[in-house]
């Protein structure tokens, strides 16, 4: 009798599930991971016969399973609280809040220098200034012991893979409250040590002094989507100054178009850190007739650049930033003009060092 039971209740809850499946239609997109979710492979005798459609049914099922994202929050609770494991998938919590280790892919960031090396010695033909720098993984001011990014090794590649060019530690210049609690990027409010490090070596000097803060609102970082726990929101303030507008380039056309350099509307979207600057851009030019110097500066960049550029314009009248991931260095001649006697800031975090390909240099 148990055992009929047992079987009626287990098929009971599995045909409940099923039926809610059928149902419930499940989004397109995951808000709080940030991402398109898998749809239903095409069932066919070519997909059956190479397993495609297995494959991608596996997929499909778990993406669009009823009651997944509280699921996955019981399954994150358990591991780091009932379990006591030290990350779910590479997620972990620290001092400085979630974050993801990834250890220092040592061949990407040789090949990240190559490139590097390819645009800096078309730039030391024109008396340009060619620096270097990277944002560490924030793993190492979580406070924890994780075997994830080692500063060191990431200073010794660089430095023995380009002598030639001046490399800008900003490691000491950053501890955990210079990042977002539940996001990767740091916090343009608190980037003063870092801004202050790169002046030192570069020769100029920004006055915080000449920008007001201003309060955007709360969001959820990229982390609490992936981590499946609630955490405090953080709170995104931006740096106003005297510069309110960039040209921006067309990615179809072409054609440059002048629009605001904090993006309110961009906040509201997926992902509200694209408020600096519009997020993902291949080129953007800030200038500012009213900066503390007539120097210009290129600085190569992926998303962290967003945040610190409208600062380091109140030191420079220009700056042109580029985003490799976007747009391919050999076109980059017939867009903008590479002057002489300016200054170039080649600034990736470790997540752009570890992943080489995404640079469109050749």
């Amino acid at each position: 009798m148990r055992e009929k039971l047992t079987a009626i209740i287990f098929i009971l809850i599995l045909g409940g599930f099923f039926i809610l499946n059928r149902v419930i239609t499940p989004p397109e997109i995951s808000q709080s991971e940030r991402r398109p979710l898998e749809k239903m492979p095409e069932l066919s005798f070519e997909t059956v016969k190479n397993a495609a459609f297995m494959d991608g049914f596996e997929s499909f099922a778990a993406d669009s399973f009823v009651f997944r994202d509280t699921l996955r929050a019981v399954r994150a609770f358990n591991v780091f609280y009932i379990y006591n494991q030290t990350d779910k998938d590479g997620i972990y919590i620290g001092e400085s809040g979630f974050g993801k280790f990834e250890p220092v892919n040592e061949q990407s960031w040789r090949q990240v220098t190559d490139k590097i090396k390819i645009i800096g010695d078309v730039l030391k033909e024109k008396n340009i200034s060619v620096y270097y720098s990277f944002v560490p993984d924030k793993s190492i001011y979580s406070g924890r012991e994780l075997p994830g990014f080692h500063a060191d090794l990431a200073r010794e590649i660089m430095t023995s893979e380009l002598p030639d060019y001046t490399l800008i530690d900003i490691t000491n210049s950053l501890s955990g409250e210079n990042f977002y609690r539940t996001d990767l990027h740091w916090r343009q409010n608190f980037l003063k040590p870092v801004v202050d490090t790169l002046g030192e070596a570069m020769g100029f000097k920004v006055d915080f002094a000449r920008f007001n803060e201003v309060t955007a609102g709360e969001f959820q970082g990229v982390y609490t989507g992936q981590a499946a726990l609630p955490m405090r929101a953080d709170m995104l303030t931006y740096l106003k100054g005297t510069v309110n507008t960039a040209m921006y380039i067309n990615e179809r056309t072409l054609e440059w178009y002048e629009s605001d350099v904090y993006d309110s509307e961009a906040f509201s979207g997926r992902d509200p850190y694209d408020i600096f600057l519009k997020g993902p851009q291949p080129l953007i030019v800030l200038e500012n007739p009213d900066a503390a110097s007539d120097k210009e500066l290129y600085l190569f960049r992926d998303s962290f650049g967003s945040s610190i550029a409208p600062v380091l314009a109140e030191a420079y009248r220009k700056i042109t930033l580029i985003d490799l991931r976007y747009i391919d260095w050999r076109m980059l001649p017939a867009l903008i003009e590479f002057n002489e006697n300016a200054d170039a800031l080649f600034l990736y975090s470790s997540q752009i060092m570890n992943n080489a390909s995404v640079l469109l240099v050749k």
